[in-house]
């Protein structure tokens, strides 16, 4: 499973909406692979959405997630003043120490 970071840029006043993550979902087919949406709206670079997704290498995830993204953001007119500023594997940091992974992921 791959963890990929779908960076957005809207307006600063326009808030994501919450339930970006049901939008985001309910836009997977089933060749998507997605297992899990996390989203991060206050993330300081702006908002990020987490998508956990089965694939068989880490480029795959990513071109998923782009397309999963790209579709949610055409799908849904809440999310239509956003776009997708960046799309990648996060890196996690003190990966080797899970408790720290579970702190930064859950609060």
């Amino acid at each position: 499973m791959y963890l990929v970071h779908v960076r957005l840029h809207g307006p600063a006043d326009v808030p994501l909406p919450e339930e970006t993550g049901s939008l985001f979902a309910c836009c997977a087919g089933s060749g998507d692979g997605l297992e899990h949406v996390s989203v991060h709206p206050e993330d300081p670079g702006g908002p990020v959405v987490g998508l956990f997704l089965t694939a068989p290498s880490l480029a795959a995830a990513e071109l998923r997630a782009a397309a999963l993204c790209a579709r949610a953001l055409a799908a849904h007119s809440r999310l239509a003043p956003f776009r997708t500023a960046s799309c990648g594997a996060a890196l996690i940091p003190d990966y080797g120490n899970s408790q720290a992974f579970l702190r930064h992921w859950t609060g």
